[in-house]
């Protein structure tokens, strides 16, 4: 694979990407890098179906393999709300800052303020098909107020129960290690890595097979070739032995 379609425009989540994915050989690029294409219509229920949609849409109208994820926040006291509508839970336009204000006032009287973010990612090919999904999740709380400046989105009301800080606070590196994103990467990663092993494996094991083949005829030709054939023995000489003649010897008196 040797360029991966990030589907999104969103530019945090893109270098949240390039972080996890910069010791693969693989060349990243986002929707800003083609020319515009309208959204995909995203009515799913879950999480994974629409990382889905996006992923078949934009993979078989760019052509290119492509990773799509949707995520967001679930807010127990919300019954799960803002969900699947994270990034449009105060309208269709709005920005983060109305979407947090939205969120902090209607948990405005809220006590329990349990809460999670969660992703599910999805890996299309360029027919469409989907060839890899994963999923994961970070547990934490619900602030009363924004603290911190880094992150996008709803980091800045998000207290990490595993960083003991607020995703606001965290640095890239702190937050890519306990994300959803991040762990759903880290999964995916694993899984190309092992696709990828087993695919050497068999290639080798293919190879050993054929050598030992080659081995085995090369073995049998030399035996063949290297079999005497049993002689024919050698007749004795039948020819008779010629003795030379006497003559007679002269009488004496």
């Amino acid at each position: 694979m040797g360029t991966l379609v990030i589907a999104t425009s969103n530019l945090g989540k893109l270098d949240e990407f390039k972080e996890m994915f910069k010791e693969l050989p693989v060349e990243l690029k986002c929707l800003a890098d083609y020319p515009p294409l309208p959204p995909p219509n995203e009515n799913g229920r879950t999480f994974a179906a629409n990382a889905k949609t996006k992923a078949t849409y934009y993979a078989k109208h760019l052509n290119e393999f492509c990773l799509a994820d949707d995520s967001g926040l679930e807010v127990k006291a919300l019954g799960g709300e803002p969900g699947v509508r994270s990034a449009r839970f105060a309208g269709d336009e709005a920005t983060d800052k109305e979407n947090n204000d939205l969120l902090l006032q209607q948990m405005k009287f809220q006590i329990t303020r349990t809460c999670r973010f969660r992703c599910a990612l999805a890996v299309a090919n360029p027919t469409g098909r989907i060839v890899a999904e994963t999923d994961g999740s970070c547990e934490g709380m619900l602030l009363h107020e924004p603290l911190g400046e880094n992150g996008f989105g709803y980091d800045p009301l998000f207290w990490s129960t595993e960083l003991h800080k607020g995703l606001g606070e965290a640095t890239a590196e702190e937050k890519n290690k306990i994300s959803h994103r991040g762990k759903a990467v880290r999964k995916l990663i694993a899984m190309w890595k092992k696709a990828a092993n087993n695919k050497n494996g068999k290639r080798q094991e293919k190879q050993g097979r054929k050598y030992s083949n080659e081995q085995q005829v090369n073995g049998k030709a030399e035996q063949e070739n290297g079999a005497s054939k049993p002689e024919r023995e050698a007749r004795p000489d039948t020819k008779p032995e010629v003795k030379p003649e006497s003559k007679p010897e002269p009488e004496t008196n």
